[in-house]
């Protein structure tokens, strides 16, 4: 297995399903794979992230109360779901987010 890299630890599933470009290193088939687990992830996840908000109906207000590592639709808590192939697209992915 890939070790996940740092960079990632704070990312949602969510995020990375929406915003990192993987597909380009799977193809459309694991590309589409990947974003539905990714999404199923974030919608098994029984501590999400809070959305941000005006601090009701639990939304968060200030972006600080989503950095908690706790809350399990963040990598760390899914990243050895994923099979080695996956992890090494989101991480060659990540690095070309992260070299513009």
């Amino acid at each position: 297995m890939t070790e996940m890299p740092r960079q990632l630890e704070f990312w949602t599933a969510d995020e990375v399903a929406e915003c990192l470009g993987y597909w380009k290193f799977l193809g459309d088939d694991e590309g589409n794979k990947l974003y539905t687990k990714l999404w199923n992830f974030l919608r098994s996840a029984a501590n999400p992230t809070p959305l941000g908000g005006d601090g009701t109906n639990g939304t968060v207000e200030y972006p600080c109360g989503r950095w908690s590592l706790d809350n399990d639709d963040k990598a760390g808590h899914w990243w050895d779901r994923l099979t080695e192939r996956e992890q090494a697209a989101i991480s060659q992915s990540l690095e070309e987010h992260y070299s513009f």
